[in-house]
């Protein structure tokens, strides 16, 4: 089976904001490995900011001109998702109510990216990343859900299972862009 490359003006578009997105999901995955504490304080502003940054990413990255409007479409759709539960996230009051803000997050978003990359997986060779990360995704918003009586912690480390996954992906994909553009002449 023949490798299909991405053609280096379109990865050049895409760089920045792939590293920007694995950034700071990277970042995420990190906090959730290594913080033990269990403070409601730090599980709301961790996954508050996770959202809003990584919106942020996923929007730079789909309003170039190299995304498919199909994608495009799905995507913004998934990261007007991820602000309003990264807004919603700060006002939580309890871990259960937490629990399912970020689960819904994660779902919609997961979802989005999951039917955006089949829609274009034809015609954009980073579709088989979308598709991945829609069903990381998705699988998260529904461990989230499950994890609903957990404490901040246990939301936390839900939610980081699957930003790992992400992060791994994101990092490899914008190495991969990063490689791809550096073939532009």
């Amino acid at each position: 089976m023949p490798v299909t490359r991405i053609d280096p003006q379109t990865a050049a578009a895409l760089v920045r904001p792939a590293w920007m997105r694995a950034v700071v999901t990277t970042v995420f995955a990190v906090l959730t490995i290594f913080w033990t504490d269990e403070t409601m304080t730090l599980a709301r502003i961790a996954l508050a900011a996770f959202f809003i940054l990584c919106a942020t990413a996923v929007w730079d990255y789909v309003k170039t001109e190299q995304v498919p409007p199909k994608l495009t479409g799905a995507a913004a759709l998934g990261a007007a998702a991820w602000v309003l539960s990264g807004i919603a996230a700060l006002f939580a009051a309890t871990p259960t109510a937490l629990a399912i803000i970020a689960g819904v997050g994660f779902l919609i978003m997961g979802a989005c990216e999951l039917y955006g990359g089949l829609k274009v997986r034809a015609e954009f060779v980073p579709s088989r990343d979308h598709i991945i990360l829609g069903v990381v995704g998705v699988l998260t918003g529904v461990g989230l859900f499950l994890g609903a009586g957990l404490d901040p912690h246990g939301i936390l480390g839900i939610s980081g299972m699957g930003v790992i996954i992400m992060a791994v992906l994101l990092l490899i994909s914008a190495a991969g862009l990063t490689h791809e553009a550096s073939k532009r002449a």
